[in-house]
């Protein structure tokens, strides 16, 4: 009887530990929003990255977020992510020739609720990416209007990530 419930506590044991699975979750692809910087200029909403398979749609309220802009003078808001193979940070809407691929979204006019659908196609835009795409640091950038009046014409690439963070000062 000491064998039979001895072999069956081990069957047990050995059962639960090959059930049970170890998660090994990659923080950088989590749903997790990163922590936001901001001033009375402009903000910068980090939002890790996210894994897209012909489209993804997002919805971000800002209004949860502790920002000290004031969200009736936000005018531009911008979204970019981190290139794998040119290691820098790119507009969300970009056309890449020598991997066939083109990055677009639409959406984003209610500042209340921005409602985002991400979409990635061929270069041509003549049907989807035929496989998944990985959207590195995808990052929001909103800009107040009244400090965006005050910048000469051609002093500031608003395409450009680093020239952004580095104007508006939405460093860590």
């Amino acid at each position: 009887m000491k064998k039979i419930t001895f072999f069956l506590a081990s069957f047990i044991m050995v059962i639960l530990a090959s059930c049970s699975k170890e998660e090994n979750i990659d923080e950088s692809t989590s749903d997790e929003i990163l922590k936001p910087i901001s001033n009375d200029d402009a903000f910068l909403i980090p939002s890790g990255t996210q894994i897209v398979k012909d489209s993804l749609q997002f919805t971000m309220r800002l209004k949860d977020f502790d920002l000290e802009i004031d969200f009736n003078e936000i005018h531009s808001i911008s979204l970019f992510f981190k290139d794998p193979i040119l290691n820098e940070m790119k507009p969300l809407s970009y056309i890449d020739l020598e991997r066939d691929y083109r990055i677009s979204y639409e959406g984003g006019s209610d500042l209340e609720e921005l409602d985002y659908t991400i979409y990635i196609e061929n270069a041509d835009g003549t049907d989807y990416f035929s496989s998944s795409f990985e959207l590195k640091n995808l990052t929001i950038i909103g800009l107040n209007i009244s400090k965006i009046r005050d910048i000469p014409t051609g002093t500031l690439d608003y395409r450009d990530f680093d020239q952004l963070v580095d104007y508006f000062n939405l460093h860590d």
